[in-house]
Formats: structure tokens, sequence, C-alpha cells
């Protein structure tokens, strides 16, 4: 019995050579630009698991129980090890499930300090909100890096047909515990009044082409629904100064 069961693990352990090869052709990384799926390793890694598995197990079955035909005791080692694989893959997926969201979390509370890094002091139209040319805000900047924004005017109601929108202007360096003063040169795409402003701000504070958790970006808008969705931060937009300060 025991040279038959010799046999048998030799010929499970030749088997890795065509399963490697399958794995090396089968599972190979596949995406388009933005995501790529690697799965290699992954068929071998699964039938090493196994082999390692079924071998221990039918050893351990023929020791303690010879009266048992070793077809049988392959078979039930086989049929034992694939529930552990499958067990331990499910209790694995648990916790690197539960991993994620303590990680994200912990994201989550952390970008929660960097919150208040953009306020709006407040805001105006010159010369007025009925014929605007440009858009005034007074900031508060509570970090130093890079400032960049932008700011849209649409029409309020079904086609929220966009009625102004700020001229691209280049990044500018802030210190950080400061109140800035931006000015937004607009250009008028539509006629009609704007009654659904957003301003959009974002805060580098890395060096260019860097980027880091620490990096704001915040909405300000008439509604929100949220104050963070993990890649923008909202706030609530005030309305704005009807006379000129």
């Amino acid at each position: 019995m025991l040279r038959n069961h010799l046999l048998i693990c030799s010929l499970l352990l030749i088997l890795c050579i065509p399963v490697y090869l399958l794995d090396h052709y089968s599972t190979k990384s596949t995406g388009g630009n933005w995501i790529t799926l690697d799965f290699s390793g992954l068929l071998i890694k699964a039938y090493a698991i196994f082999i390692a598995l079924s071998i221990t197990i039918s050893t351990l079955a023929i020791i303690y129980y010879r009266h048992v035909s070793l077809i049988k005791l392959h078979f039930f080692s086989a049929i034992i090890s694939t529930t552990l694989i499958a067990i331990g893959f499910f209790f694995y997926n648990k916790f690197t499930d539960y991993s994620y969201r303590k990680k994200q979390s912990a994201i989550t509370e952390k970008r929660q300090s960097f919150f208040n890094d953009i306020r709006i002091n407040q805001w105006w139209f010159e010369p007025d909100n009925k014929n605007p040319k440009e858009i005034h805000v007074d900031l508060a900047i509570a970090s130093p890096g890079r400032l960049a924004a932008q700011v849209t005017g649409n029409e309020d109601g079904e086609n929220k047909k966009n009625i102004f929108s700020s001229d691209g202007e280049a990044q500018h360096l802030v210190k950080g515990a400061e109140t800035v003063h931006y000015v937004f040169p607009l250009t008028i795409n539509n006629p009609g009044k704007a009654d659904k402003i957003e301003f959009t701000f974002h805060l580098f504070k890395h060096p260019l082409g860097e980027t880091g958790i620490d990096d704001v970006s915040k909405i300000f808008k008439d509604s929100i629904d949220t104050n963070d969705d993990g890649t923008f931060f909202y706030e609530k937009l005030l309305p704005p100064l009807f006379r000129v300060p």
C-alpha cells in the first residue's frame, strides 16, 4: 500500500508541470489603460496548497486506517483538502475585507482633519449678479501649498444650462494660516441667470507631480448630500454678498 501511495503522490507532483504551464499562459495580466488585473500564479499556488494538504492527510490516513482501500483514502483526502482550501479562502476574504474597511476608516478619519484647510469667508459678484464679469472670494487657507480653483454657474431646472465658468488660471502658492483673495474672471457661455454656483478648490501640499492623502479637494455648493466621498470634501456655500466690501 505504501508503494502505491508514493506512486500516487509522485503523479500529483508531476502534474505540477502542466498546471504551472496552464497557469502561466492562461492567467496573464489583463485590463485596459486604467485597471490591470493580474491573476498570474493563482492556479499553481492553489494546486500546491492542495497537494500539500492531500499528501499530508492521505499519509496520516494510511497510518491510522490501513484497512481502508488506498483509492478511498486519496478520494476523501482530496475532498477534505478542497474543503479546507475553500474554508481558508472564505476566512481570508473576510480578513481582507475587514482590513480594507479598517484602513479606509482610518483614512477617512485622518482626512477629516484636513476638512477646514479651505474655507470661504465671503464672496461676491463684480459688478453685480445680473451681469457678472468676475467673482471675488475671500478664502481662509490653513496649510501651505499650491492652490487651484474654478467656478461654474448653472441655470436651475431640468436642463441645468451652464451660464458661465471661470477662465483657466495657473496654480497659486499659498503660505498657510492666511486669508487669500481669489479673483475668478468669468466666461459667459449662455445667456440667462446662474442660480446654482459651484466652487471647486484644490490644495496640493506636495511637489509638482506628487500626491498625498493630505492634499485637499473641496467643493462648495448650495446643497450637499455628504461632506466627504473619499475624493472631494463638500461644504454648503454661503450666500453671496450684495454689497461689495
